[in-house]
């Protein structure tokens, strides 16, 4: 095989196939520059202010019989629906944690909830325990995605105007002393 002699020849032509087509794009320029031709386009901006949220509702796991160990689970949803297990009883309605807020239509936004999506709630006894906290999407957004402790969003309001619920599951342990146990947590809102 003669692959030396023969690739060189190859490299020549293409070579000059490629001088060939740079001419021509230049010969291209040259023609519309002497035209004289000009276009304008507009330019503009939308300058969106930051992300508001207020909390409208505080969420509530109602009055509970607890008999011995056990959990609830409470939806992250407007109309929230606690589901006990065990023996544990829910004796009045539950309601989940209420957020409204304003961002630009179209924006995604991000909601976080507490690392690793808990906290303790304390009163008279053992600390009880809220885990896998969920956010629930309402009116004006749009569920995406979760990422550990990131829901995702799209905010579907002409007007930027959305809603969302935070639920989560709450663990009573056996013998867990009556009363009254609160816990408060922070949640975050990014937007881009």
């Amino acid at each position: 095989m003669r692959r030396g002699a023969t690739f060189p020849n190859a490299l020549a032509v293409a070579g000059k196939g490629v001088m060939i087509a740079i001419a021509a794009s230049l010969a291209l320029v040259s023609q519309s520059a002497l035209a004289n031709d000009t276009q304008s386009a507009n330019a503009s901006a939308r300058i969106h202010d930051d992300v508001t949220l207020i909390n409208t509702r505080e969420m509530d796991f109602g009055r509970i019989i607890a008999p011995g160990n056990g959990r609830i689970d409470m939806t992250a949803s407007e109309v929230a629906i606690c589901t006990p297990n065990n023996a544990l009883e829910v004796l009045d309605g539950c309601q989940s944690a209420g957020f409204e807020g304003v961002a630009g239509s179209g924006f995604q936004i991000r909601v976080r909830v507490p690392a690793g999506r808990r906290i303790e709630l304390t009163g008279p006894g053992q600390n009880l325990r809220l885990r896998r906290m969920e956010v629930g999407a309402g009116d004006g957004l749009a569920f995406i995605r979760r990422v550990n402790r990131n829901f995702d969003f799209t905010v579907t309001d002409p007007d930027g105007a959305f809603e969302f619920f935070v639920g989560g599951r709450l663990l009573i342990r056996n013998n867990q002393a009556p009363g009254v146990y609160t816990g408060t947590f922070e949640i975050e809102v990014e937007y881009e």
